[in-house]
């Protein structure tokens, strides 16, 4: 054996614990982040299917490992030291890499597989849920991670590869990626009771706050918006954060409701609700479908969105129209 053979055998000698440890690290540093995403050891355990002991223990051999405090817990207090909160960061970006080299694997011979993180505003939930089912029908090596939220999402923060949206698309961010996928109508709705109670108002200016429905967080109501304006709602009957639970508040004749035509047909066909204020004409709706840019949406979710596309084209229902892509392709958000 020469010199240069002996050297290079003696560094990968010494290199190997170095290496070891580091491997160690990684996968605590896997189980560092299940544990604080499920906000306890119990948790991370029924998540995972490891035990509550085992983790405990990888976490402690991590701090260990690190010389450093991740996180303070006792029978009333879990929560990330500072230190653990920077550590986590990393850990996430660690991860996100891992998952991203794992789909590009997947993705080679463009099958669609893997877990989908998406997120959808509650009026459209029957329908996100009957997508991803038939998605899945024709990808069976696909799950699905779902949250409905109407409000505005932070797709890197909640680390989502596709979020649906009823919101403005605003042009001046090179973060998000928005696709058209349609417009829905708006219509003002209420109980036949209450209109008939309201004198059945044809204008929105001969009902008072009192009796309207809205969309809001805490004391910030959001306003309708009308093709004539804006209708500042300041003392709703009900503050909701989300389209479902203002249905549901409309049919119990708590108020009027501005909601998608699309999320109450079924109850305007049984006349559980009414189209009220007809001299009103509320501003229609887009649904644009958001990704992480161009290299940072994977094959699976650009599968999906097409999928989502053709229902819309053989299921179109009263409602809902078809919005297609510019030729420039995608539009920022």
């Amino acid at each position: 054996m020469n010199d240069r053979s002996h050297g290079s055998n003696t560094t990968y000698r010494k290199q190997q614990p170095q290496t070891n440890m580091a491997a160690r690290i990684l996968g605590d540093l896997y189980w560092f982040v299940q544990v604080v995403e499920a906000g306890s050891f119990s948790g991370a355990a029924d998540r995972t299917g490891v035990a509550k002991s085992s983790l405990s223990r990888r976490i402690a051999q991590l701090e260990r490992a690190l010389d450093v405090q991740l996180l303070n817990r006792n029978t009333r207090l879990f929560a990330m030291t500072n230190t653990g909160e920077q550590i986590y960061r990393h850990a996430l970006d660690m991860i996100n890499s891992m998952e991203a080299a794992l789909l590009c694997a997947l993705e080679t011979n463009n099958t669609a597989s893997g877990l989908i993180r998406l997120a959808a505003p509650s009026s459209l939930s029957e329908w996100t849920l009957n997508t991803m089912a038939s998605f899945q029908c024709c990808h069976p090596r696909v799950q699905f991670s779902l949250i409905l939220e109407d409000g505005s999402l932070d797709l890197v923060a909640q680390r989502l590869d596709l979020a649906l949206s009823l919101d403005e698309v605003p042009t001046d961010s090179n973060t998000l990626v928005a696709r058209p996928l349609a417009e829905l109508t708006m219509v003002i709705v209420g109980t036949p009771a209450l209109l008939t109670r309201l004198g059945n108002p044809k204008h929105l200016a001969e009902v008072s706050d009192k009796h309207l429905l809205t969309l809001g967080t805490n004391t910030l109501p959001r306003p309708w918006k009308l093709k004539t304006g804006l209708r500042d709602i300041h003392q709703p009957a009900l503050l909701a954060d989300n389209t479902n639970t203002l249905l549901k508040a409309a049919r119990t004749g708590l108020g009027l409701a501005c909601v998608p035509l699309y999320a109450c047909s079924e109850d305007l066909i049984e006349q559980r609700l009414q189209r009220a204020c007809l001299g009103e004409q509320p501003c229609s709706t887009s649904l644009h479908a958001l990704t992480p840019p161009h290299k940072g949406i994977t094959s699976t979710a650009r599968q999906l969105i097409e999928h989502m596309r053709q229902r819309l084209i053989s299921k179109e229902r009263e409602g809902i129209s078809l919005l297609f892509e510019a030729p420039s392709g995608e539009r920022h958000r």
